[in-house]
């Protein structure tokens, strides 16, 4: 069973000046660089948070990457995803499947879903439509993804009924472009696969591992949560060879105390936190994404808010700076990505809880676009 790790803690909204970047005849509203979320970096000598990853006005190449994101579904409606997502599928199999049957309809359940007893949290319902956000939010309210030149590829394989392995397996099988008995095949292969999530076995089990080679002999990258289970080591999906294991930072560049720590997590970036002692921009420490809550009469609206706490919020980042990254160089495979490491991180302070951990943060220290 793999369980998923986030926190809401509902904080104000930043508002973005606007201006237009067109790449590759797609045209998009983007965010001026002095009110963009921190966790990108600044511009114009400001000061950047210590764990930004500074990709601020780092410019999309010419090849646009899809990045699949395996979660609880997306709300297609949200403003800061117009123009970002491409047709996925719901993959939740009927036994666990409000609905009763696998099909296109990718959206969450409903708020306030129940699966007999079991009521599915608010927070479940917009987990993938945050997650997707990050990755390649279009800068409507305030909501810039590192990489909104991006496609997301929403793949729903949990709701209030909670997650099957089968589902989970399926799920990465066709997001990957491979096929899966009755359910048509994705004519939009992803070459990132974005998994927000944690829980599973604590050693990597033999099925999911031979998917996981399968993927990373087709040259796809597969980014996994660590996990918010405060300093334990890693378990599924996150610990299995081949996987793009990431921790969460505070904007401060050290290690959140929920975070799994374990030498095998390959990279940390930004996953917010508690707030901070400081009057900097930063000391909101968390994650600016597009999510959804009631207003006076009870209605759903689409709304941006700091609330986003987790290692499930800290991957996504990882994947949007891969595929920025792949923008440029759409060749690239998972030993370019580990041999250029040294391009991409700075270090973090080691805690006790890991002395043998050697921690390293995302960061864009050089151009993306260069060889």
């Amino acid at each position: 069973m793999i369980f998923m790790f986030m926190k809401i803690i509902p904080s104000k909204q930043l508002q973005l000046k606007s201006m237009v970047m067109c790449v590759a005849g797609l045209c998009m509203g983007l965010a001026l660089a002095q009110d963009a979320p921190w966790h990108l970096g600044t511009y114009g000598g400001q000061v950047s948070a210590p764990s930004a990853i500074n990709t601020l006005l780092e410019k999309p190449g010419p090849h646009r990457v899809v990045v699949a994101v395996i979660d609880s579904g997306v709300l297609s409606g949200h403003p800061s995803l117009a123009g970002q997502l491409l047709p996925g599928y719901d993959m939740v199999s009927a036994s666990k499947n409000l609905r009763s049957a696998r099909s296109p309809d990718f959206s969450p359940d409903e708020r306030g879903a129940r699966c007999g007893a079991r009521l599915m949290s608010s927070g479940f319902r917009t987990h993938g439509t945050e997650v997707a956000s990050l990755v390649a939010g279009n800068g409507e309210k305030g909501v810039l993804g590192v990489n909104p030149a991006a496609q997301i590829l929403p793949v729903r394989v949990y709701g209030a009924c909670g997650i099957s392995r089968t589902d989970l397996l399926d799920a990465i099988k066709w997001a990957a472009g491979l096929s899966v008995d009755g359910v048509p095949d994705n004519p939009y292969p992803a070459k990132i696969i974005n998994l927000s999530m944690a829980g599973g076995y604590a050693v990597c089990d033999a099925e999911l591992q031979a998917l996981i080679d399968r993927l990373v002999r087709n040259q796809k990258f597969v980014v996994a949560a660590a996990g918010n289970n405060f300093h334990k080591s890693l378990h599924e999906p996150a610990n299995c060879n081949g996987v793009i294991s990431v921790g969460a930072l505070s904007a401060e560049n050290r290690i959140e105390v929920y975070t799994a720590m374990d030498p095998r997590t390959l990279i940390y970036a930004p996953g917010g936190g508690g707030a901070l002692l400081s009057h900097a921009a930063w000391a909101e420490n968390k994650m600016m994404v597009a999510t959804y809550t009631l207003d006076f009469f009870g209605n759903e609206r689409p709304t941006s808010s700091y609330s986003g706490v987790g290692t499930s919020y800290a991957a996504p980042v990882v994947s949007g700076f891969i595929s920025l990254w792949l923008s440029h160089h759409p060749d690239k495979n998972l030993a370019d990505f580990t041999t250029d490491m040294a391009r991409f991180v700075r270090p973090v302070e080691p805690i006790k809880p890991c002395a043998e951990c050697v921690p390293y943060g995302l960061v864009n220290t050089d151009r993306l676009s260069l060889p």
